[in-house]
C-alpha cells in the first residue's frame, strides 16, 4: 500500500511540474497557452461535428440577397455599438458617419436590410468597447479562448459584456425573438468566416499559433486605427 501511495505521489508530482513548466514556456502574452489550448481543441471539435455544418446548411439552403440582408440587419445593429464608442473615444467625424450610417440604414434601408449608405461614401467605423479601453490606454491584458466564442482577451472580455448592454438585438423585450435573432448572428457570423478558415487551413501547421497571431495583431490594428505603434 505504502509502495502504491508513493508512485501515486510521485506521478502526481510530476504532472503538477510538467505543467508548471508548460506556463513558464507560454509564449509571451499567452501566459494561459496550455488551458487555452484546451479550450481550443474544445472549440475546433464543437465547431467541426455541429457548428460548421449547421452553417453549410444555412449557407447552402438560403438564397445570396436573404444572407446579405440578415448579414446588414446584424451589422447595422454592430453600427450602434460603433456610434456609443466614437462618442466615447471623442472621435467626432467617425460618431458622425456612423450616426448617420444608421439613421440611413435603418430608415431608407427598412431597418437595416438594406446597406444603403455604403454607396452614398460613409465607411463604416467598426468600433467596439475593448477598442475604446485600449484607446485610452488599457493594455490588452493575456490572450484567452473563451468556450464556443473563441480568440478574446482580458480587455475584450470586458469589452464583449459592455457591447452586449448597449447592442440592439441582445435587449429585444421578446425573449423567443431576441435567442432567435441572437442563434441567426451566430450562424451568420460563421458563415462570413468561411474564407479565413480556408485561407488558414492553407497556411498554418498550428492553427492555434495562427489565430492567436492574427488576432492580437488585428486588434492592435483596430486599436491604432491602422496606424504603426509609436515605438515601431
Amino acid at each position: 500500500m505504502k509502495i502504491r501511495l508513493l508512485c501515486a505521489a510521485t506521478a502526481l508530482t510530476a504532472s503538477l511540474l510538467t505543467g508548471c513548466a508548460s506556463f513558464r514556456n507560454a509564449a509571451p502574452g499567452d501566459p494561459l497557452e496550455p488551458v487555452n489550448r484546451g479550450v481550443h481543441s474544445f472549440n475546433s471539435t464543437f465547431d467541426h461535428y455541429l457548428f460548421k455544418p449547421i452553417a453549410k446548411g444555412y449557407d447552402a439552403a438560403v438564397p445570396n440577397p436573404v444572407k446579405r440582408g440578415v448579414s446588414n440587419v446584424f451589422q447595422n445593429a454592430s453600427d450602434v455599438q460603433s456610434v456609443v464608442n466614437d462618442a466615447l473615444q471623442l472621435k467626432g467625424q467617425k460618431f458622425a458617419d456612423d450616426f448617420g450610417r444608421v439613421i440611413i440604414n435603418s430608415t431608407v434601408g427598412i431597418g437595416g436590410i438594406f446597406d444603403v449608405a455604403t454607396p452614398m461614401g460613409i465607411e463604416r467605423g467598426n468600433e467596439d468597447f475593448g477598442q475604446t479601453l485600449g484607446y485610452w490606454g488599457i493594455g490588452s491584458g493575456p490572450y484567452l479562448v473563451l468556450p464556443f466564442l473563441g480568440p478574446s482577451s482580458a480587455r475584450d472580455v470586458v469589452g464583449r459584456y459592455a457591447d452586449g448592454k448597449i447592442d440592439p438585438i441582445s435587449n429585444l423585450s421578446s425573449v423567443p425573438v431576441r435567442n432567435s435573432l441572437m442563434a441567426l448572428r451566430v450562424v451568420d457570423t460563421r458563415v462570413s468566416l468561411f474564407p479565413a478558415e480556408a485561407l488558414m487551413a492553407q497556411a498554418a501547421l498550428d492553427q492555434y499559433t495562427f489565430l492567436r497571431s492574427a488576432y492580437l495583431q488585428r486588434r492592435q490594428s483596430l486599436v491604432l486605427d491602422g496606424k504603426r505603434p509609436k515605438d515601431e
